[in-house]
């Protein structure tokens, strides 16, 4: 294996690798020498996501899955596509199901609630299934997403920093209960450069944009590129489990 490089010729399956941070950390990945599998959540995404990336290196393994991750039949959907990945040395997991954005908590409808179940449910799913197929030794991970409203929630985020706490002491007990596979947890800040804004207008971004550049540390927001490299380190890091790593310009000092 390669001291410094040790992601060549691993493979790595991404669940939620069609887009914004996920699709990041596929690129990241295959310029790390790795042979990626990326997961979107219907076919048609998934064969667009392979195609693009394929564009940008035509000379790397890159191949497509899909699974929904809504379907009550989603512990049996994500087990074929699994055995279909075939050997796999790292999982990543970014995929996002559909959550109501600024919602009171005296406000959330059950609806709400049930999609919120739902994602942590899958979780705990892509956990198990992680356990089952990826090698049982350091040299593999499972590299989880939460966010910083964890730390620093503002008015009708409860539901959202519920989630995002809930998978950081996740991924402590996972550490423990998957031993000696490791398991860690990015938090990434705001990162404007993925899907999760595309319902918000272009003025709104923009002067939201220049606002964040005014108050962060680092004059901007994060962008997926920067924040891919978190997920890159805790593949690449055998000594590192059991850990939140975070990434957000700075603003916890703000």
């Amino acid at each position: 294996m390669p001291k410094y490089n040790k992601l060549s010729s691993k493979h790595v399956l991404i669940i939620g690798g069609t887009k914004g941070i996920g699709y990041g950390v596929a690129e990241a990945a295959i310029e790390n020498g790795a042979r990626v599998t990326i997961m979107g959540s219907s076919r048609d995404s998934a064969d667009t996501a392979v195609s693009n990336l394929r564009a940008s290196y035509p000379l790397a393994q890159i191949s497509g899955l899909s699974c929904d991750l809504s379907k009550p039949s989603v512990e049996a959907d994500l087990e074929v596509a699994f055995q279909q990945a075939g050997q796999i040395n790292h999982v990543v997991f970014t995929a996002t199901n559909s959550l109501p954005g600024m919602v009171a908590v005296q406000n959330l409808t059950p609806e709400d609630i049930q999609a919120g179940h739902t994602r942590l449910c899958v979780t705990l799913i892509v956990a198990k299934l992680a356990a089952r197929h990826l090698p049982h030794d350091r040299d593999s991970s499972l590299t989880l997403t939460s966010g910083v409203v964890a730390e620093q929630p503002h008015p009708g985020c409860s539901l959202l920093a519920y989630l995002a706490e809930g998978t950081k002491g996740l991924v402590r007990a996972l550490a423990l209960d998957l031993k000696p596979l490791r398991t860690n947890v990015i938090e990434p800040g705001y990162v404007l450069d993925t899907g999760l804004w595309s319902g918000f207008t272009d003025e709104y971004l923009s002067t939201f944009r220049n606002s964040l550049a005014e108050k962060m540390p680092t004059g901007s927001a994060g962008m997926v590129e920067d924040v891919a490299e978190a997920y890159i380190y805790c593949m690449k890091d055998r000594n590192c489990t059991g850990e939140v790593v975070k990434t957000r310009s700075g603003q916890h000092l703000t």
